[in-house]
């Protein structure tokens, strides 16, 4: 907990104060979203969950293959090793996650849960042990379940929150380092921290991830974020770690979440109230190199695959686009003979 213990003397910069400021804009219209997707919003978030286990699998490197994994999260299929049931479960907590984050708490038990439900399947799960290497707390002993630390970090986010004299998304981002590098459990500690980190930006209203799959962001600049998070980890069990890089890598991540969702949002009503194709065209147009059918599903999420074929079928027979290749995966690119005003 050698972040949390420092939040006193903690100071954020102004350029960091600057980007929470845009952020909390953002947070501002999490109604009009909400209100926006009406009795869709319920398929959105569970499609995202979908994208959240897909892509957070990636970054566990769990062995599935990528047909069986599609299966297993879009199919609902029956896992058949250990493996499997692990990704199965990750889809199961995550979609627990959504829906519970505003109950759930950091005491030792909620997190205790947490890996329960993912890794049950697997040996007993248990906190692992801590001898006297630097924690003031334990000088006397000679060893001491972590669970007490995690305890005690859970007590300092209370207060703090009670007290209000710190940033929730910066006391949360503190949080998630300090446990990273505690690794509370005997295995998985990995995975029990971004499944936290999760909960905790949800729980900081940062609802553009229920749009946004959170786990998607981190994958595809997952160097930057490991990079971040090591720095921020350097002397930390000195209780010298510096941790505005990751904060600020952070927030930069949340802006691009918010402004995609913006976007999907701005899709979604411009789909809902006008002919569908018609702003699939003007997607599709706006290419200036090759596309596949996930870069145009990443910009309108809820239009169906069906709609998306039509549409690609239809430029293609006015000569404007052309396929290279074929199959799901096939890329597509404006035919070079056309010139597109």
């Amino acid at each position: 907990m050698h972040c949390l213990s420092k939040l006193d003397h903690y100071i954020i910069p102004n350029d960091v104060v600057v980007k929470l400021g845009k952020i909390y804009r953002y947070v501002g219209n999490n109604d009009f979203y909400i209100n926006s997707l009406g009795t869709d919003l319920n398929k959105v978030i569970d499609k995202t969950i979908e994208t959240d286990a897909y892509y957070l699998k990636k970054i566990l490197d769990l062995d599935i293959s990528e047909a069986r994994t599609k299966l297993l999260i879009y199919k609902n299929s029956s896992p058949r090793n250990k493996q499997e049931k692990t990704l199965v479960n990750l889809k199961e907590t995550l979609a627990y996650i959504q829906n519970n984050y505003n109950d759930l708490s950091l005491q030792s038990n909620d997190l205790y849960n947490l890996m329960n439900m993912v890794y049950s399947h697997y040996s007993k799960i248990g906190y692992a042990t801590i001898k006297d290497d630097g924690y003031s707390l334990f000088v006397s002993q000679t060893s001491k379940s972590k669970r007490v630390i995690v305890n005690k970090m859970n007590d300092i986010i209370v207060d703090a929150i009670n007290h209000d004299n710190i940033d929730k998304i910066v006391l949360y981002l503190n949080y998630f380092i300090d446990l990273y590098n505690l690794k509370p459990f005997e295995a998985n500690n990995e995975s029990i921290s971004l499944l936290v980190l999760y909960q905790l930006v949800l729980n900081a209203d940062l609802n553009t991830f229920k749009y946004v799959s959170f786990f998607e962001l981190i994958y595809n600049d997952y160097d930057h974020f490991k990079l971040e998070l090591s720095n921020a980890s350097v002397n930390w069990k000195e209780n010298f770690s510096q941790t505005i890089g990751f904060v600020k890598y952070f927030f930069d991540s949340v802006l691009i979440a918010y402004k995609n969702t913006d976007l999907i949002i701005r899709n979604y009503l411009f789909d809902k109230n006008n002919k569908k194709y018609e702003n699939l065209e003007t997607t599709i147009l706006s290419y200036n190199s090759m596309f596949t059918k996930e870069d145009i599903r990443k910009v309108h999420p809820y239009v169906s695959e069906s709609t998306i074929n039509r549409t690609l079928y239809n430029l293609k027979d006015q000569g404007l686009i052309m396929p290279l290749g074929k199959g799901r995966s096939a890329k597509w690119i404006k035919n070079k003979d056309i010139q597109l005003s």
